[in-house]
């Protein structure tokens, strides 16, 4: 069965390479008036919120790319509506910049609470790209590459992207109350995302 998903690998991989690129290009200190040893330290410590807010999206990105890479992995070729749900996906991935820049931007404010909602909120929706991905491919199972073994591990992610949903709702209501944790609750979900995207395949022969 031959494999028709190149277009849509390479287009994908580049837009989350894209992605990763443009969470750091935001990062720096502009050059300043009276700058000295001493108070270029303090400022490059006063971005502390950007460097973590920074952290927390790329691992974020990192496993979303894992995700994906092993589901278009278990599928020979796409149809209309994969390539058009892939695309939303890939819309709200080359976002994911925007509210991690506003978080970063707003932490140690009275905006906090507002920028880390929108923070959480769209992270929900990008898995909520995810999991529309995976129930196209559940949908048209002559996409899959061996149905009787993907099957299963798609109904599987489909549960763990229900989950992940559902948390991250939940992170934005806290975030309401308190910033701190909702971003934790972000944070978490790192642990979650590695265990639900792990491709059962890739065990080393022994």
């Amino acid at each position: 069965m031959e494999k028709k998903t190149a277009r849509l690998e390479a287009f994908s991989d580049g837009i989350f390479g894209v992605a990763i690129t443009l969470l750091a290009i935001e990062i720096g200190i502009s050059e300043y008036e009276g700058a000295t040893n001493a108070n270029l330290w303090d400022r490059i410590i006063e971005k502390w919120p950007e460097y973590f807010t920074y952290f927390n999206s790329f691992a974020t990105v990192l496993l979303i790319w894992m995700g994906h890479h092993n589901m278009i992995n278990r599928i020979w070729r796409s149809n209309h509506w994969l390539i058009l749900l892939n695309g939303l996906l890939l819309l709200f991935v080359v976002l994911f910049p925007y509210p991690t820049k506003t978080v970063g931007s707003f932490i140690g404010t009275d905006a906090v609470n507002t920028a880390v909602i929108f923070y959480c909120a769209f992270t929900g929706m990008i898995v909520v790209g995810m999991m529309l991905i995976s129930l196209c491919i559940l949908n048209d199972k002559k996409m899959m590459m061996n149905p009787e073994k993907d099957v299963p591990w798609f109904k599987n992610l489909v549960k763990g992207q229900v989950v992940g949903i559902s948390v991250y709702a939940v992170a934005t209501i806290v975030s309401i109350y308190s910033a701190i944790g909702g971003l934790a609750i972000t944070f978490a979900m790192w642990v979650f995302w590695a265990i639900v995207t792990k491709d059962p395949s890739d065990q080393i022969e022994k």
